[in-house]
């Protein structure tokens, strides 16, 4: 609150020296060289895309259950998607069976790290491909001594309302490698400056970034009183990497059973769960084919419940007692 009252009452409200400000904190925790805030995830990717030369039939690997903003820009672009299965524990790709899938005509690679998941990237070689790493949803993970955005040429974050960072709306985009820059610079300045984040939104994020590790102490405390209670039922949830560092956005819950009647349990107890997956390369691409069994049970069977830290005690406990007794 503080931190977007000072920017109001500066009078400089656009995008500017906050913006700046919490793109030099990003920069710094990923060990990239630039970062610029957009207000629009997709148009966000579209612009890391063009930024990379990624030129009409090229090969793009990616997992279904990524956001199919990712599957909107890859048609855009006439690229060819190439999906890979995942884990039905974790939801991601094993790194293994990503770079079995990369051919001559692979130019990209998608990473999206759900609900926390980060890899191990010490056995990690895509030599001569662009990584784009998605922290949106492991900003803050790590694992094996690799932080979520320290691998990709490209780091993606958005910050919706339903994010781990949130700034009310609004992406970030960082980049690794220098010889960028300049491309990245002038695309942007083929756009009116409201594409950019105003600061007000990015005091927010600002915050929210530089004190992460101490406020989000209280969704891994959450977590743990979630995921204790949900081993009561019979259902199940993802896992992450062992040894592994991981922050939560919400609590996944893998259905045994009728997903609808979950949901309508929670309901009756007021709490409100989504589908895990919805808005997925999978859900959205109508007509193509992607050979993907464990994704296709993700999508049917994950359920998404609610942790933040403001959830307080009382609504922590009562989705503690719902999850301990789902039908």
């Amino acid at each position: 609150m503080d931190s977007v009252l000072t920017c109001l009452v500066s009078d400089q409200i656009g995008p500017g020296a906050v913006s700046e400000e919490a793109s030099q904190v990003l920069v710094e925790r990923t060990g990239c060289f630039a970062c610029h805030f957009f207000r629009e995830y997709e148009r966000t990717i579209e612009i890391a895309f063009g930024t990379a030369g990624f030129q009409e039939g090229d090969e793009f690997i990616l997992s279904p259950l990524t956001p199919a903003a990712y599957l909107r820009a890859i048609k855009k672009f006439g690229l060819v998607p190439v999906f890979v299965d995942v884990e039905s524990h974790t939801a991601v790709p094993e790194l293994d069976d990503i770079l079995d899938k990369v051919s001559d005509l692979t130019k990209g690679i998608l990473l999206f790290g759900h609900f926390g998941y980060q890899w191990d990237f010490s056995e990690w070689d895509a030599s001569g491909i662009t990584v784009i790493e998605d922290i949106t949803q492991n900003f803050g993970s790590s694992c094996g001594g690799f932080s979520a955005g320290s691998v990709g040429d490209f780091v993606i974050m958005r910050m919706e309302a339903e994010d781990l960072v949130t700034c009310g709306g609004g992406t970030a985009l960082l980049i690794r490698d220098k010889s960028y820059l300049s491309d990245l610079e002038s695309r942007i300045q083929n756009f009116d400056r409201s594409i950019l984040l105003p600061d007000m939104n990015a005091a927010l994020a600002l915050v929210q970034i530089k004190e992460f590790e101490k406020s989000f102490e209280l969704r891994q405390e959450l977590h743990e009183l979630f995921l204790t209670s949900l081993m009561k039922s019979r259902h199940g949830y993802l896992t992450p990497q062992d040894e592994s560092t991981a922050y939560y956005g919400c609590m996944p819950v893998l259905v045994n059973g009728k997903v609808k009647e979950i949901q309508t349990y929670g309901l009756k107890k007021n709490i409100e769960t989504t589908l895990a997956f919805k808005g997925c390369c999978l859900e959205e691409g109508e007509g193509m084919e992607f050979h993907c069994p464990e994704a296709e049970t993700l999508v049917l069977n994950c359920v998404l419940f609610p942790l933040y830290p403001s959830l307080g005690k009382q609504n922590s406990e009562l989705i503690s007692r719902v999850l301990a007794t789902l039908p």
